[in-house]
């Protein structure tokens, strides 16, 4: 049995005379499934009457409802905060369909009679459920007999689906936070760009911090803004802290400059004062497209010592292909790869197996100059040195991609690191 059904119904006394119209059902919370606990009905032009359920007759077989009472003596029904109008908060309201990672539209709602009493089971969110809420099922039966073509209900279980406020109707996946933060981050990410601003951040806030960090670096830059300003300061930060810096400093670039500064006080100093250095580069040059998370290490190093160096910091992947190798005031003077580092002997230095010719860019160097290097020289990541020959960070790969892709593909750009 299905909401469509029923709305419009014209309800009747006892004696067969005119009520009015059913517009509406209303569900209240049961121990496994809400139940209909009042049907609304239209009773003139400008007056409806919530009526309570023991007030009617529903025949499950026509399903009908009528009056069981005269219409002089139907119990009003008091509306709380825990019940859910059926027609007016479901249907054509949005919920997470966390099966195909897409968000869909209710177009119907699935109903149980059992024991006297309609049970809310589910939503409709198919082609079939507009159809049939339009009353255009039988024209397309019809049809299908012709062409073959067969549209299946796509129900959603109610027990997966809840409302994000009482009262208010706007509907979530109560699964969310367990099964939300299952799925990888791109899919959470395509989930969120479909939402509005208010559901993008009550999903964002059922997550774990890591994993609202990495679902926001895939989110598109508007959806990133839209997320970071109108969560809480100290959330934002601890989300925005899970982030590379760069990454960091390019969400924090698109908000209000109030926001902006708000959040970087949350900020831990350290991280804060990263963020803050990157922002200060223009986003188009190599200083505003660097990553400040990179492993620098002393010529004076022995290979052993270099490798324990990097488990002690448990570095990000992608920053370790390539170890720098500065001397006492961060002077970039060589470079070592991991299969280098790899290959050398425990007690040997860096000093004797570094390259000390070390391809990079300025930080003042456009996008295309950086894009132009790596490809040159085919590296994983580039280096970004101040005018004193100091490194400052580096510029990955995909990230240099992203910058030159059209806004529809960057997101599409391979982490190969991860």
């Amino acid at each position: 049995m299905y909401l469509s059904y029923v709305l419009g119904q014209v309800i009747k006394d006892p004696e067969g005379r005119e009520f009015g119209r059913l517009v509406d059902l209303i569900a209240s919370p049961g121990p496994h499934l809400p139940v209909v606990s009042a049907v609304v009905v239209k009773v003139s032009k400008r007056r409806t009457r919530d009526v309570a359920w023991h007030c009617f007759n529903y025949d499950p077989e026509k399903e009908r409802f009528s009056l069981a009472v005269p219409a002089d003596q139907v119990e009003e029904y008091e509306l709380t905060d825990e019940d859910l109008l059926l027609a007016r908060n479901v249907l054509d309201k949005q919920i997470v369909d966390v099966h195909d990672y897409r968000v869909v539209r209710v177009n119907d709602v699935r109903l149980e009679p059992s024991g006297g009493r309609l049970y809310l089971v589910g939503v409709d969110a198919s082609t079939r459920g507009l159809l049939r809420r339009m009353g255009l099922m039988h024209v397309f039966d019809k049809l299908a007999k012709i062409t073959g073509i067969k549209l299946r209900s796509k129900i959603i279980a109610w027990h997966d689906v809840e409302a994000f406020e009482r009262g208010v109707g706007r509907i979530k996946l109560r699964v969310s936070a367990k099964r939300l933060s299952e799925l990888h981050p791109a899919d959470i990410a395509r989930i969120l760009n479909e939402l509005d601003p208010d559901q993008r951040t009550d999903v964002i806030e059922d997550l774990d911090v890591q994993t609202a960090a990495d679902v926001l670096v895939e989110t598109d830059p508007k959806v990133q803004a839209s997320i970071v300003e109108n969560l809480e300061d100290e959330l934002a930060a601890d989300i925005l802290e899970e982030m590379e810096p760069d990454e960091a400093a390019d969400v924090l670039g698109d908000i209000s400059e109030e926001r902006r500064e708000d959040i970087l006080e949350e900020m831990e100093p350290e991280e804060a004062e990263e963020v803050k250095e990157l922002l200060a580069y223009d986003e188009k040059t190599a200083g505003g497209l660097m990553t400040t998370e990179y492993v620098a290490v002393s010529k004076d190093m022995t290979a052993q010592e270099v490798i324990e160096r990097i488990r002690e910091l448990e570095p990000d992947a992608e920053t370790i292909y390539y170890i720098y190798v500065v001397d006492s005031g961060q002077h970039l003077v060589g470079v070592i790869s991991l299969r280098d580092l790899i290959v050398a002997k425990p007690g040997q230095r860096v000093e004797e197996f570094m390259i000390d010719k070390v391809i990079h860019v300025h930080t003042d160097a456009s996008v295309e100059e950086v894009i132009q290097t790596l490809t040159d020289y085919n590296l994983l990541a580039v280096p970004v040195v101040d005018e004193e020959n100091k490194i400052r960070g580096i510029i990955t790969v995909d990230d240099a991609l992203e910058e030159v892709l059209p806004e529809d593909w960057r997101r599409r750009v391979p982490r190969i690191w991860r």
